[in-house]
């Protein structure tokens, strides 16, 4: 094997080495076809590099004007409920709070052991054509703290098909490479605050809609990427490249 061959042989080992991607997880819908299977019948999958969380949301139907509504849990504090929530500043808020307006909200109970902190919010037609990141908070207009968008593509139409979306991992408070969990359910919910029976990621009891309650009876895991720090003995051949390097430069000199 040439000098120039090894070398590149080693770097490209030792930087496959220094990280590690973690697997795709995939996590389905609860099969319910109430309001046509956008949810019910849609496939989530998340993956990450230690750093960024990448998703894709496969839809079983067009959204049909209503929102994705994916609760997220990391680390502790949150909410036992969207009883608290009355935030209806924009569609996405209204969504994610199940609150439309005086005598139009909904009320999520989430499962034991589930107390998210923030949720995804996202409507890639019907022009809102976006999807972002919110820290959750009890109160009025406006009160959802926005985080970040997450970069959800396509946008301009809500029709049957995959949107991709990516958020940094630091938004959702968590150590990038550390491998840690986030809990997780979603549901479709209109843009007016009306839930519907279609979740993923877990499954709901009681009846949806305006003035009504559902329970989240379950939820998911997704666990991020470990990303160990690079080993003496990664340095150390970090270190043989380098001389490598220079005897090959020598050499040619």
């Amino acid at each position: 094997m040439k000098m120039k061959t090894l070398a590149g042989f080693i770097v490209a080992t030792v930087t496959a080495g220094l990280g590690q991607a973690n697997a795709q997880t995939t996590f389905n819908g609860n099969g319910s076809t109430a309001w046509n299977g956008a949810i019910g019948n849609a496939q989530l999958t998340l993956s990450d590099n230690g750093t960024t969380l990448s998703g894709s949301l496969t839809t079983g139907a067009g959204l049909g004007g209503n929102a994705f509504v994916l609760y997220l849990q990391s680390g502790s504090g949150g909410f036992t409920s969207t009883a608290g929530f009355n935030d209806n500043g924009d569609s996405l808020r209204s969504a994610i709070s199940q609150f439309g307006g005086s005598g139009q909200q909904s009320i999520l109970n989430f499962s034991t052991g589930f107390t998210p902190n923030y949720a995804i919010g996202l409507q890639p037609g019907s022009g809102i054509n976006f999807g972002g990141l919110w820290h959750l908070a009890n109160g009025g207009a406006n009160s959802q703290n926005f985080v970040s968008s997450i970069n959800l593509s396509p946008t301009g139409s809500d029709a049957q098909g995959t949107y991709s979306f990516s958020l940094n991992l630091s938004d959702l408070g968590l150590t990038p490479g550390a491998g840690q969990s986030i809990e997780l359910f979603g549901l479709q919910v209109s843009t007016t605050g009306y839930s519907s029976p279609e979740a993923l990621g877990g499954n709901l009891s009681g009846t949806s809609g305006w003035g009504n309650a559902q329970t989240a009876n379950s939820f998911s895991t997704y666990t991020t990427a470990v990303v160990p720090e690079p080993s003496s003995a990664a340095l150390w051949t970090l270190s043989g490249v380098v001389v490598l390097a220079f005897v090959m430069r020598r050499r040619s000199a």
